[in-house]
């Protein structure tokens, strides 16, 4: 990416702190391919009704509009990362982390996995060097952070194969909020800004949620 391309995108982040490069170039590409794993989980087939709405909105789109699509400050999927009972958990290799009764599994194709360690392995970098913006772009809880953060980076990349289940879209259970998304990445211009402010508002709240009370509480 040029510099003049990376400075346009630092204009774009709506934060009061300069964003790092790894937000800037990293979230977007990040973001695309898990909507990429997202729309081959459907085509396999046996999904979520969610998953299948947000898929066939993403597959309707043009080239350019993918791209916007996935042009956000934020993480478009989650991992547990505003839930920190769930990570207290880890600390006894007795639990099964995976379990799909806990947490079902939501992509079952071979780059869901590969999805999960990419996110998992960027979670752990940006929460090392840029803890704000981790919390920012992740709802990143600081106890999720304290406990991923103790990882080596092959730790972080082990954490994403063991817990690959734990990876899913954010905000599954607002739909419309997806459509918005969407129709936003198919328009661009200020519905594009609209609604990037709108899921900074959505996570942002979902974070003081969690920190009020220990747990992950979905934005409704």
């Amino acid at each position: 990416m040029s510099e003049s391309e990376t400075e346009a995108r630092q204009r774009t982040v709506p934060w009061g702190v300069r964003a790092p490069r790894e937000v800037i170039e990293t979230l977007p590409e990040l973001n695309d391919f898990c909507l990429q794993v997202l729309a081959e989980q459907v085509c396999a087939g046996g999904t979520h009704a969610a998953l299948s709405r947000i898929a066939h909105r993403w597959l309707q789109l043009t080239a350019a509009g993918r791209l916007r699509a996935a042009n956000h400050p934020y993480l478009l999927f989650d991992a547990g990362f505003s839930d920190p009972q769930r990570w207290q958990n880890l600390d006894s290799r007795q639990v099964n982390d995976g379990s799909p009764a806990a947490y079902g599994a939501l992509f079952t194709v071979a780059r869901g996995v590969v999805a999960s360690e990419m996110v998992f392995v960027f979670a752990w970098s940006l929460a090392r060097r840029h803890p704000v913006q981790a919390r920012l772009a992740l709802g990143l809880h600081p106890l999720c952070a304290e406990r991923i953060t103790a990882e080596s980076v092959l730790g972080a990349h082990q954490l994403g194969h063991r817990l690959w289940r734990w990876l899913r879209p954010r905000w599954l259970e607002t739909p419309d909020f997806w459509d918005e998304l969407l129709q936003a990445a198919a328009e661009g211009g200020s519905a594009q800004l609209r609604v990037r402010m709108q899921g900074m508002r959505l996570l942002a709240a979902q974070t003081a949620a969690a920190l009020r009370s220990g747990t992950r509480r979905e934005p409704t």
